[in-house]
């Protein structure tokens, strides 16, 4: 080949070269400028500013289409969030923009994408002249889970408007850095008790000792939202010191706190809780009787038997369906009589409760009550009785499942079929493993 020749052909390569370059970089151009203008377009749709005097012009010579009006920020938030990644350069463009809606909507989608690109942008957008904006770039840092907030975001946290302090706080207690602890803390003294909540649900993330400590004290604030969050992060830490201040918060003088302060003790699993624990199954408030009795069915003191039999008869279908489950978990044999006695009560909660205990407990001298509430006007009571039938495993309930068979509910048919087919696959008569007869 002569060297004229391929002189010519590495011409030829370098021409071809460049028009792939500039094909890549036209259609690139191309894609980006459509981008834009769909940004464009949604952000136009939640901007207070009204339109220049030529876009004006131009949308009654129908040369610009005017804005729809009425749509939420977070609605068009949504919409630029699904435009993907490749939106972010111009959404974090946005953030500049002069109008605080237009902002505002840049924040929330830049949280939606989770874009670590968002994060310097952001950042500055913590000092956005217009609160909403400060303390949505606050969530929007939390949610990011970059480390690089963590120093903006304790600055953030004496921002003259509450919100934003507050957003500050929740964003350091999920991005769970050492550096936010004591800053957290102290907010936990602001005079906003807006603030203050969000200081102790950021503690139940965040942890250590200094936080439970921290915890332990805001049990006694003044505000009783900011106790029920305290006691909500007591229990998220799991430190056994919170044990006795959640006993005491079992006496607080609004219900939510007793409420919260009896889930925690549930999650510490400390059998200190027992005794107030049966203090609070005759609470006045029908909720905390309620979770009082199933965190006593999930400590596992025999204790509670009792109290919990009793619970049977609150008047309360809730606590009385709670207190049933309760005592399936306990599984103690004293509590087979007082569950047969109501299985025929008015309320339909506790008697699908009673039987489904029942079946659990295993004990035979509940095979003929059971047998009796086949025919139950609630279907799914039907069903459940089915299913303990079938779960104690005795010959008698044959017949009456066979003649279940044959009842109007489709699913109630199925269930007694299972339930024979399980009795069927054991030796006649005899209990299945672990059924007990009456002691």
């Amino acid at each position: 080949m002569t060297r004229r020749r391929k002189k010519l052909l590495v011409v030829v390569a370098l021409i071809v070269l460049a028009v792939g370059v500039f094909a890549w970089h036209w259609h690139a151009t191309a894609a980006s400028r459509q981008i834009n203008r769909q940004v464009d377009a949604l952000l136009d749709e939640v901007r207070e500013d009204e339109p220049g005097l030529v876009k004006r012009w131009l949308i009654k010579l129908g040369l610009w289409k005017d804005r729809p009006a009425g749509r939420r920020v977070w609605e068009v938030s949504d919409d630029l969030a699904k435009l993907g990644p490749s939106a972010v350069p111009a959404i974090i463009r946005a953030l500049r923009d002069r109008d605080r809606r237009v902002r505002f909507a840049a924040t929330l989608a830049l949280a939606k994408l989770g874009d670590a690109r968002g994060v310097e942008p952001l950042i500055a957008a913590l000092k956005d002249e217009y609160e909403v904006v400060r303390f949505s770039a606050a969530e929007a840092l939390g949610n990011l889970g970059d480390a690089r907030a963590v120093e903006p975001l304790i600055a953030a946290l004496t921002d003259e408007n509450r919100d934003v302090r507050g957003r500050a706080a929740e964003a350091l207690g999920k991005l769970k850095d050492a550096r936010g602890l004591e800053p957290v803390i102290a907010a936990l003294a602001d005079q906003d008790e807006h603030v203050r909540w969000y200081a102790a649900g950021a503690l139940g993330k965040l942890g250590g000792a200094r936080a439970v400590e921290s915890l332990i004290a805001a049990l006694k604030d003044a505000d009783r939202s900011v106790r029920v969050a305290a006691a909500w992060g007591l229990g998220d830490l799991g430190d056994a010191r919170a044990v006795e201040p959640l006993i005491g918060a079992l006496k607080d003088d609004y219900e939510g706190v007793r409420l919260r302060a009896t889930l925690s003790l549930k999650k510490l699993g400390d059998p200190r809780g027992v005794e107030p624990l049966i203090a609070a199954l005759v609470d006045p408030d029908e909720h905390v009787r309620f979770y009082a009795a199933l965190t006593l069915g999930a400590l596992g003191d025999a204790a509670a038997v009792e109290p919990l039999i009793a619970a049977l008869k609150d008047g309360n279908g809730n606590v009385q369906s709670g207190a049933a489950r309760a005592l399936g978990d306990l599984g103690d044999p004293r509590a087979v009589e007082p569950l047969i006695a109501v299985l025929t009560d008015e309320d339909v909660n506790l008697r699908i409760s009673a039987a489904r205990v029942l079946g659990e407990l295993g004990d035979l001298r509940a095979v003929e009550p059971l047998i009796a509430t086949l025919r139950d006007k609630s279907k799914v009571m039907r069903e459940r009785t089915a299913e303990a039938l079938g779960k104690l495993g005795d010959a008698r309930a044959v017949e009456p499942l066979e003649e279940l068979l044959g009842d109007e509910d489709l699913d109630v048919r199925g269930i007694a079929g299972h339930a024979l087919a399980r009795l069927r696959g054991r030796s006649q008569g005899k209990p299945r493993d672990g059924a007990r007869g009456k002691p």
